[in-house]
């Protein structure tokens, strides 16, 4: 009787292994992000920690910055000053220069006028022999020279009546141009120099500290997305038949009476242990498929969370 008993439990046990599960099971997950560095420096602050809850755009991590303030504040300087440059010669010359430049000829004229009656004075001195060669050839260098500045003068005039060339008037608005770029290209890398989150999430982990210098594309921390959580299930063998990616399902979740909609975002096309091709026929149904779902109202999940999705 005892031996019927026993032989009667082993039957059932083995008849109850051999049902195929009713639930897929897993945990709830967020996507995690990577926190990078873009610029090279030393981490001069970092203001979270691990398992902290961060807002888009909230300040992470600051790294030197001293060395691009101050090409900054050079360049913004020569700025400065070229765009005076550059407003004066837009303007052209002013009243008194042009009036300056006026008196200048006229000095110029008056001594041209002077040069030459003292050159034809010495011309009939000489030839009442009452002067020396010398004395008529000194007259005519002082005529050559009041001559050429009397020229110099008219050109001054005429310059300042004209006002700048219009090719330097272009090199003067290049070269604000250029210093308007390297002033943005400045500002760009300063702001490199502090890395801020993305997007809304949790501190994953950090990897980084202060007193570190990084590289660009050094991984900084990493960050648990809030607005991504999903459901990471492992769907029997036997069941993969009846799920397909766009289904919408009911995922349960430890500790709450209501279930939240789902949708099937993911099937592996793979097993998630063992091939299929090294198993005989009876062990294939042991086989599970890692499935996504991705949750509705999921910015208050937790992590870790178990879940469970009835299976057809």
């Amino acid at each position: 009787m005892r031996k019927l008993l026993l032989l009667s439990m082993v039957i059932a046990l083995c008849a109850c292994q051999g049902q195929e599960p009713k639930a897929a099971f897993g945990t709830v997950e967020r996507e995690v992000v990577l926190v990078t560095a873009a610029a090279d420096g030393l981490i001069t602050d970092v203001t979270v920690k691990k398992g902290e809850q961060v807002t888009a755009g909230q300040l992470l991590v600051q790294q030197e910055t001293t060395e691009q303030r101050l090409l900054l504040a050079q360049v913004q300087a020569e700025l400065a000053a070229a765009q005076a440059k550059l407003e004066l010669m837009q303007l052209g010359s002013r009243t008194e220069q042009r009036e300056l430049a006026k008196a200048n000829l006229a000095r110029a004229e008056a001594k041209l006028v002077d040069a030459r009656l003292t050159q034809r004075r010495q011309a009939e001195l000489l030839a009442q022999q009452l002067n020396s060669q010398s004395a008529v050839q000194q007259a005519d260098a002082a005529l050559a020279v009041a001559l050429a500045e009397q020229r110099a003068a008219q050109q001054q005039l005429a310059e300042t009546l004209a006002g700048n060339r219009q090719q330097d008037i272009e090199q003067a608005s290049w070269q604000v141009a250029q210093l308007k770029a390297r002033e943005e290209q400045l500002q760009w890398q300063l702001q490199q120099s502090s890395t801020y989150a993305g997007r809304d999430g949790v501190i994953d982990d950090v990897l980084r500290y202060q007193g570190e210098r990084v590289q660009p594309g050094s991984t900084l921390m990493t960050l648990a997305v809030s607005d991504t959580a999903y459901a990471r299930v492992y769907l029997p063998a036997s069941a993969i038949a009846h799920w397909q990616v766009g289904q919408q399902l009911s995922v349960w979740l430890q500790g709450r009476e209501t279930a939240l909609s789902g949708t099937v975002r993911y099937i592996s096309a793979e097993a998630a242990f063992t091939p299929h091709f090294a198993l005989h026929q009876q062990e294939r149904s042991r086989l599970v498929y890692l499935t996504e779902i991705s949750l509705t109202d999921s910015k208050d999940l937790i992590s870790g969370t178990p879940v469970r999705v009835e299976l057809p």
